[in-house]
């Protein structure tokens, strides 16, 4: 089990990594901050996007803040809201469970994305 805030978000920031090279581009790395945004532009009924928001995760006070996209979700988890089509994990313990739940909630956000064409 870990605790420490450090300890956590780097482990769920190298279980991000990957998803740069899957066709997401990194706009924030610092020892806080790590944000994952798709720059593919997309033209829609209100007008083109240029860069969509997919993934971030802060270091915050006295928890690591995992905020996921959810605009296209009615979720059925009891996730965070952080507002502004963002939803996730408020942490301040990981363990293999936990992060395995975050995992597949990126993964699930990530074939969203790709059915969708936003990346």
């Amino acid at each position: 089990m870990k605790t420490d805030l450090v300890e956590i978000f780097q482990t769920i920031r190298a279980s991000l990594q990957p998803y740069a090279a899957r066709g997401y581009t990194v706009s924030e790395n610092s020892e806080t901050n790590y944000v994952l945004v798709s720059e593919k532009n997309v033209i829609e009924n209100d007008g083109k996007t240029t860069e969509r928001f997919f993934v971030g995760i802060f270091i915050n006070a006295e928890v690591v803040d995992i905020q996921l996209n959810t605009s296209e979700f009615d979720s059925a988890q009891d996730l965070v809201e952080f507002g502004n089509v963002k939803e996730g994990f408020s942490i301040s313990e990981l363990d293999e469970d936990k992060l395995k739940e975050v995992e597949i909630f990126i993964e699930i956000i990530y074939t969203n994305f790709k059915e969708r064409g936003w990346v």
